[in-house]
């Protein structure tokens, strides 16, 4: 199981998930059609089993054809990694000059990373024009390639504020807001060029006001742009036909030949992680000789990678093939990362299956037992929810605990209802349905057991619930936890 690092790394691989969304968003709201090209570039889920996939960018446009790599900065900057001595690693390796970049600045909230709504975009194109004034940073740890930021030139504003004027040597603005009294300031600007104009106005730390590449991107040029995957599935570029026979499945006009193209793809494509993907798309099409490819890389005795990359296709099929393997793979990967990949497959992340996690919550391999109580999410039915209560009244410590965990992270309404109903009927073991109603979030269970009897038994438990109080969010326990473990 992936998920025993240090919360550094859990917290980057938040913030790009969420960039991923943030830009996703930004760009349908322009008019575009994106896709998750990277899979798992939206997740911050971690797995031991590392997946080595083509170098790919984050977002592909299936009208247009629009690549986009996504940066998140804390501290906004023009910045990319690159180890210049890998070829495979190099800042711009794979892209396209007309593929875009896009910068998005971060900063920390109580409940984690909070995202600027403004997204910067640069084609590389421009950054590669500009390449010979970035400069080269120290090298990060060895756990990361030896990598480097590059840098280019840029301005980032400290205070909002509006643009007074702009010429080829200096750009004028008033610093306003902020609390502080207004001030006019000028950047210099060396050689840089101004992305803004008199009369705009600007944000701190996430409006970036000039830069060394020749202009920010105008992606409304984009837009008349027509994206063919019947022609790129034929490309020499591996990236190419990764991307066209993944687009595929997201183009209704294109259906009629899809199939055809995709089954000569399973025949013919030489990069096997181009077939996996033709494979996930005929598959999502219903076409059997992709469910078998996938099966066949799945139960195959090729890579542990590839077959973990089957997997993760399941859970986006979100089909009866698919919920029937994800069970099968929980059932019969004993030992192994890929079960705990399956389960989490079948609930919240995938096919919410939830039915299919129950008989897992206790399962004897705790990492098993963990992705299945944590896969449960709130729209969890009824049904299920009352097959957890009976794990509660039947009080065998180990399962009832599970039930008692998977509950409260459904956390829904109908979980404190169901919970007040046994309760009230008094049938089983009193102590855990109790238990439960005081883990459950504090205003629901108040409001459901306003006036009752009830509510005065679990009420001193609603006062140490998760979120109830500042010692109870989740980045404090988890600050907590780090620090009591430095006792030595």
């Amino acid at each position: 199981m992936g998920f025993k690092v240090d919360t550094s790394f859990l917290r980057f691989l938040t913030m790009g998930g969420l960039g991923v969304r943030r830009v996703a968003a930004d760009l349908k709201e322009r008019g575009f059609a994106p896709i998750e090209l990277e899979r798992y570039c939206t997740s911050n889920k971690i797995w031991a089993t590392k997946v080595k996939r083509l170098r790919l960018p984050d977002l592909l446009c299936v009208r247009t054809g629009l690549r986009a790599e996504v940066r998140v900065k804390s501290d906004l900057k023009i910045r990319m990694s690159d180890a210049p001595n890998n070829p495979e690693r190099v800042w711009d390796a794979e892209n396209r000059n007309e593929d875009v970049v896009a910068l998005v600045a971060c900063s920390d909230g109580s409940d984690g990373p909070v995202l600027a709504n403004r997204v910067a975009y640069f084609s590389f194109g421009a950054l590669r024009e500009s390449v010979s004034v970035s400069t080269l940073g120290r090298s990060k740890s060895a756990s990361e390639g030896a990598e480097r930021d590059r840098t280019w030139p840029a301005v980032v504003p400290s205070r909002p504020g509006r643009v007074v004027s702009v010429n080829a040597d200096k750009l004028v603005v008033m610093m306003e807001g902020d609390g502080t009294a207004p001030r006019r300031q000028t950047y210099t600007l060396n050689g840089k060029h101004a992305y803004v104009a008199p009369g705009d106005r600007f944000e701190a730390r996430t409006t970036i006001l000039a830069g060394a590449p020749r202009s920010m991107v105008d992606l409304a040029r984009y837009l008349s742009n027509r994206y063919d995957p019947l022609e790129q599935v034929r490309s020499e570029s591996p990236l190419d036909r990764y991307a066209a026979v993944k687009a595929l499945r997201f183009r209704r006009d294109l259906r009629s030949q899809a199939a055809s193209i995709l089954e000569a793809a399973l025949d013919h494509e030489p990069e096997g992680r181009v077939a996996l993907e033709a494979a996930a798309s005929a598959a999502a099409l219903r076409l059997t000789k992709g469910e078998q490819r996938l099966a066949a890389v799945l139960w195959g005795n090729g890579p542990a990678e590839l077959s973990m990359e089957a997997i993760l296709i399941l859970t986006e099929l979100k089909t009866p093939f698919a919920r029937a393997e994800l069970r099968r793979v929980a059932g019969e990967f004993r030992g192994d990362e890929r079960r705990q990949a399956g389960l989490w497959g079948l609930g919240k992340a995938g096919l919410k299956s939830y039915g299919d996690l129950v008989p897992f919550i206790s399962d004897e391999e705790e990492n098993v037992a963990y992705h299945a109580i944590a896969a449960f999410g709130p729209d969890t039915p009824r049904p299920v929810i009352e097959q957890l209560v009976a794990m509660l009244l039947e009080g065998k410590p180990r399962v009832a605990s599970a039930a008692s965990e998977a509950l409260r992270i459904i956390g829904s309404t109908e979980a404190v209802a169901c919970l007040v109903r046994a309760a009230n009927e008094r049938h089983g073991n009193i102590d855990w349905l109790l238990a439960t109603l005081g883990r459950m979030p504090p205003m629901t269970v108040r409001e459901r057991l306003k006036g009752t009897a009830l509510l005065k038994r679990v009420a001193p438990m609603l006062l140490v619930a998760h979120g109830a109080s500042w010692l109870t969010t989740e980045n404090a326990v988890t600050d907590m936890a780090f620090l009591m473990k430095q006792n030595l």
